[in-house]
């Protein structure tokens, strides 16, 4: 149950600060969005890790930390830009399809859940499949679906990757795994940033969005390489890929985009899942 809970929070917070990040996208430079949240999170990150003191883990925790920073960035940086171009209502529930990567890996690895938990994975994953068939199904005369398509199976394969990696890496320690993971990213970011010559400049009401978006991005990150050590990789990415239809209804609320039949279809699907994911 606890897994389940921090699970469920992870994607509060994800789904908030996907909401942010593509919305700033649209006012400020995806870079500038990019490297400012990211670096907001490795401070916190680093406070968190040198008031805790614990010893850095082996090579090998931190080397899967490393790999799901990067995934993880590859999987910010597609959403955000989709989220920018595209229509949220498609990227979102597109890249809901995340779980399917650790999901397969964690069935390979000899982590089969309960009956009851796997007809709620099945019920989960079919809620976000029948959620996206909007981007497939639906005639969008605007030049927006195909980007929205393309960059939403970008950001699931990196956040798919990224759920994997953490759950290995979070075995080692929680703390270094959120460090060494959100080191990388900005590393990348930073990089990527002097090798473009780009020039980060961000409004005074921007910066304080972009900042909250760090503090969202580290606290849901925290949440959900914890529960990825009480329950298993499978149950908590399906739960954590949930943040999709957080942006989704924020999308709804916000920016009033409507959502169609299947969507509330999937959404409630998706919902019923979880129920059954809890009660198991």
């Amino acid at each position: 149950m606890i897994a389940i809970a921090l699970a469920l929070g992870a994607a509060l917070g994800w789904g908030a600060s996907d909401f942010l990040g593509g919305l700033k996208s649209r006012a400020a430079p995806l870079l500038t969005v990019l490297l400012i949240s990211q670096a907001t999170a490795l401070v916190l990150v680093t406070v968190l890790v040198t008031v805790r003191g614990a010893s850095p883990p082996g090579m090998g925790s931190l080397g899967q930390a490393a790999a799901a920073g990067v995934a993880e960035t590859v999987g910010v940086a597609a959403l955000y830009r989709g989220l920018a171009v595209g229509r949220m209502s498609i990227v979102a529930p597109v890249a809901a399809t995340a779980p399917v990567v650790p999901l397969l890996a964690g069935l390979a690895t000899g982590e089969v859940p309960g009956t009851v938990q796997f007809g709620g994975l099945v019920l989960a994953l079919l809620g976000l499949v029948i959620t996206s068939r909007r981007a497939g199904g639906e005639q969008d005369t605007t030049t927006r679906a195909l980007p929205s398509v393309l960059y939403g199976l970008l950001a699931a394969l990196g956040f798919g990757t990224f759920f994997f990696a953490m759950d290995g890496a979070s075995k080692g320690d929680v703390g270094w795994a959120l460090l060494t993971a959100r080191l990388t990213a900005t590393v990348v970011v930073a990089a990527v940033v002097v090798l473009s010559s780009h020039r980060v400049a961000v409004s005074r009401t921007d910066l304080r969005a972009v900042v909250a978006i760090g503090v969202l991005i580290v606290t849901a990150d925290t949440l959900y390489a914890t529960a990825s050590t009480y329950g298993l990789v499978g149950v908590v990415a399906v739960l954590g890929s949930l943040h999709t239809v957080v942006t989704m209804v924020l999308a709804r609320v916000f920016l009033k985009e409507r959502l169609a039949r299947p969507q509330h279809v999937g959404i409630a699907t998706s919902l019923l899942g979880v129920l059954a994911i809890s009660v198991a």
